[in-house]
């Protein structure tokens, strides 16, 4: 019997990815919207997390970039499986990790950790020096995994961009920060 094995690669989106543009908007709303998955919010936000043309613009887009994680399977074609972008902060020299989804399908594989170490080495070839979090500030397990991957709590809390979305109406994000220097 032949064993299929599998590669996981990450890259910079293109135009060209605009025709799977389903397939990760559908990685997207799933990590954040659906039950189940270890990074699910649906308990706390509702609502869509990204629409379609927002999965379009972040393709499109030159600034804030756009990183795909892509499983290769031997005799098949590559499949996305998780997202990650970058994001310029108003700080010179900062930019925000988001956007960060893995298929649920293939989650506990190192694959969210692969996308976030992939945009800091992006951050660093770009010219910044600190990768900015946001996370719910309910989500513990979240928080550890960050502070597994270097992120150190910052002390500051900033409210929840889209505060209609919220189910659990008190909650906002703390702000976590990562040297890029060290």
């Amino acid at each position: 019997m032949v064993q299929s094995t599998s590669t996981i690669y990450v890259r910079q989106a293109t135009l060209a990815d605009l025709d799977i543009k389903e397939q990760i908007y559908d990685i997207i709303n799933k990590a954040y919207r659906s039950k189940g998955g270890w990074t699910t919010e649906s308990e706390l936000v509702g609502g869509e997390r990204s629409s379609m043309e927002h999965i379009e613009t972040c393709i499109k887009d030159q600034v804030n970039i756009l990183l795909l994680a892509f499983e290769e399977k031997s005799g098949e074609q590559d499949k996305v499986v998780g997202t990650v972008q970058i994001q310029p902060e108003e700080t010179a020299g900062e930019a925000g990790v988001g956007l960060l989804s893995v298929d649920q399908s293939v989650q506990s594989r190192g694959i969210g950790g692969r996308l976030v170490r992939g945009a800091m080495d992006e951050m660093k070839s770009r010219g910044y020096h600190t990768a900015v979090l946001h996370v719910l500030e309910t989500r513990a397990e979240l928080l550890l995994w960050y502070r597994k991957l270097g992120f150190k709590e910052t002390g500051e809390k900033e409210p929840f961009v889209w505060p209609e979305m919220l189910k659990v109406k008190s909650i906002g994000f703390l702000v976590l920060k990562k040297s890029l220097l060290e």
